[in-house]
């Protein structure tokens, strides 16, 4: 089998390693010309972000040179099948990543696997809940008179509502949230219902 050519360029990629966000390597391709990187099947996920610095570095001396844009189809290097663009909704608008439909390998051009990283960090933590709204939530559910009983719980919550039967909001918020599902089993656990 001879070594993959970058879809780009059509030299010889070389392999290289990344480090992933658990520790191991990952074995990639990246063409010395233009730069671009093959990831094969999985591979580009767990890339370490920290990667991306050494794998797609800012070429000053290639963003001054006039770019000549490709108007062809690019061929998966693996199985020379023409790729088609890979669309995520949580990346911007103008990434272009290739992946081809046989091997579902990917292609990214230099600079794309930064644009990935970033679109792909970390999501902030959420806030804690005070201690206030816990205790009012508490107040609110406490205080309830109107609790109903029910023997089948999962007819109860998939059954539609008669037209004259609006519920509290409190059965709302109960029915709507994941909670509810916690809630669920515990009494089935507990009750048998």
């Amino acid at each position: 089998m001879s070594d993959p050519a970058c879809p780009n360029c059509d030299v010889e990629l070389r392999p290289v390693t990344a480090h992933s966000r658990s520790g191991y390597l990952i074995a990639l391709d990246q063409c010395d010309r233009c730069g671009g990187l093959w990831c094969d099947r999985w591979e580009l996920f767990p890339i370490d972000a920290s990667e991306v610095a050494r794998l797609d570095p800012v070429d000053q001396p290639a963003l001054r040179a006039s770019v000549v844009t490709v108007q062809r189809e690019l061929k998966c290097p693996r199985c020379v099948t023409a790729m088609f663009e890979f669309r995520d909704p949580l990346l911007p608008a103008d990434a272009h990543i290739e992946r081809c439909r046989a091997c579902e390998g990917m292609w990214l051009n230099r600079g794309e696997l930064r644009r990935f990283k970033s679109a792909h960090a970390a999501p902030p933590r959420p806030q804690p809940v005070s201690d206030v709204a816990v205790r009012e939530l508490t107040q609110r559910y406490a205080s309830a008179t109107n609790w109903s009983t029910v023997k089948n719980l999962d007819a109860a919550v998939s059954a539609p509502l008669a037209a004259d039967d609006e519920p509290t909001d409190i059965k709302r918020d109960l029915a709507q949230s994941a909670g509810w599902i916690v809630v669920r089993t515990l009494l089935q656990l507990l009750f048998g219902i």
